[in-house]
Protein backbone atom coordinates (compact mmCIF):
# COMPACT_ATOMS: atom_id res chain seq x y z
CA UNK A 1 0.00 0.00 0.00
CA UNK A 2 1.33 3.47 -0.92
CA UNK A 3 1.56 5.64 1.63
CA UNK A 4 1.77 8.87 0.46
CA UNK A 5 -1.36 8.11 -1.39
CA UNK A 6 -3.56 6.66 1.26
CA UNK A 7 -2.05 9.67 3.19
CA UNK A 8 -3.92 12.46 0.32
CA UNK A 9 -7.21 9.90 0.65
CA UNK A 10 -6.88 10.66 4.26
CA UNK A 11 -6.54 14.78 3.76
CA UNK A 12 -9.85 14.77 1.72
CA UNK A 13 -11.55 14.16 5.20
CA UNK A 14 -9.17 16.01 7.04
CA UNK A 15 -7.11 18.97 5.65
CA UNK A 16 -4.89 19.69 8.87
CA UNK A 17 -3.85 15.75 9.05
CA UNK A 18 -0.12 15.20 9.53
CA UNK A 19 1.33 11.79 8.49
CA UNK A 20 4.26 10.60 10.81
CA UNK A 21 6.08 7.63 11.21
CA UNK A 22 6.66 5.58 14.43
CA UNK A 23 8.83 2.14 14.33
CA UNK A 24 9.12 2.83 10.69
CA UNK A 25 5.24 2.41 10.27
CA UNK A 26 2.90 5.61 9.08
CA UNK A 27 0.49 7.05 11.68
CA UNK A 28 -1.84 9.63 10.59
CA UNK A 29 -2.31 12.60 13.26
CA UNK A 30 -6.05 14.04 12.50
CA UNK A 31 -5.72 17.41 14.52
CA UNK A 32 -9.55 18.40 15.96
CA UNK A 33 -11.33 15.60 13.79
CA UNK A 34 -15.08 15.85 13.82
CA UNK A 35 -17.42 13.05 14.01
CA UNK A 36 -20.87 11.87 15.91
CA UNK A 37 -20.71 9.47 18.78
CA UNK A 38 -24.20 8.87 20.89
CA UNK A 39 -26.03 11.02 18.39
CA UNK A 40 -23.90 14.02 19.08
CA UNK A 41 -21.08 15.50 17.61
CA UNK A 42 -17.56 15.52 18.76
CA UNK A 43 -13.90 17.16 18.18
CA UNK A 44 -11.02 15.70 18.89
CA UNK A 45 -7.82 15.06 17.89
CA UNK A 46 -7.34 11.27 16.63
CA UNK A 47 -4.23 9.32 15.79
CA UNK A 48 -4.57 6.74 13.06
CA UNK A 49 -2.55 3.64 13.28
CA UNK A 50 -3.23 2.11 9.83
CA UNK A 51 -0.82 -1.08 10.64
CA UNK A 52 -0.36 -3.49 13.48
CA UNK A 53 -0.73 -2.27 16.84
CA UNK A 54 -0.76 -4.25 20.49
CA UNK A 55 -1.76 -7.20 18.95
CA UNK A 56 -4.79 -5.11 16.70
CA UNK A 57 -3.96 -5.30 12.85
CA UNK A 58 -5.01 -1.41 13.12
CA UNK A 59 -6.07 0.90 15.50
CA UNK A 60 -7.42 4.25 16.34
CA UNK A 61 -6.38 6.64 19.03
CA UNK A 62 -8.46 9.32 20.90
CA UNK A 63 -7.02 12.20 22.78
CA UNK A 64 -9.53 11.37 25.90
CA UNK A 65 -12.26 8.56 26.07
CA UNK A 66 -15.54 8.65 24.67
CA UNK A 67 -17.51 8.70 27.30
CA UNK A 68 -20.05 5.70 27.27
CA UNK A 69 -18.78 4.54 24.25
CA UNK A 70 -16.43 1.67 23.50
CA UNK A 71 -15.13 -1.25 25.88
CA UNK A 72 -12.06 -2.22 27.27
CA UNK A 73 -10.32 1.67 26.83
CA UNK A 74 -6.44 1.50 27.33
CA UNK A 75 -4.05 3.92 27.40
CA UNK A 76 -1.08 4.16 25.27
CA UNK A 77 2.09 6.41 24.09
CA UNK A 78 2.32 6.69 20.60
CA UNK A 79 4.63 10.05 18.63
CA UNK A 80 5.47 11.16 22.23
CA UNK A 81 2.32 11.26 24.23
CA UNK A 82 -0.65 9.95 25.68
CA UNK A 83 -3.47 8.53 23.42
CA UNK A 84 -6.40 6.14 24.45
CA UNK A 85 -8.27 3.31 22.59
CA UNK A 86 -11.16 1.15 22.92
CA UNK A 87 -11.30 -2.76 22.38
CA UNK A 88 -12.34 -2.87 18.90
CA UNK A 89 -10.99 -5.92 16.33
CA UNK A 90 -11.56 -7.14 13.13
CA UNK A 91 -10.15 -3.41 10.79
CA UNK A 92 -8.50 -5.05 8.22
CA UNK A 93 -5.63 -3.28 7.06
CA UNK A 94 -5.74 -4.49 3.45
CA UNK A 95 -8.13 -1.41 3.04
CA UNK A 96 -8.21 2.37 2.31
CA UNK A 97 -7.06 4.29 5.44
CA UNK A 98 -10.85 6.15 4.93
CA UNK A 99 -12.29 2.87 5.23
CA UNK A 100 -10.28 1.87 8.23
CA UNK A 101 -11.01 5.18 10.08
CA UNK A 102 -14.89 4.72 9.27
CA UNK A 103 -14.05 1.24 10.63
CA UNK A 104 -13.19 2.49 13.75
CA UNK A 105 -15.45 5.05 14.15
CA UNK A 106 -18.04 2.66 13.76
CA UNK A 107 -16.92 1.54 17.87
CA UNK A 108 -17.85 4.61 19.67
CA UNK A 109 -21.35 5.20 16.74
Amino acid sequence: MDANKEFESIKTLCGAAELHQECGKPVVLLPGFRFKSGGKDLSMDLLLHPSAHTGYVTRLFFREKVAGKGRNWTQHQVLGSNWWAPSWQGVKAEQAWPAILCAHLRGVA
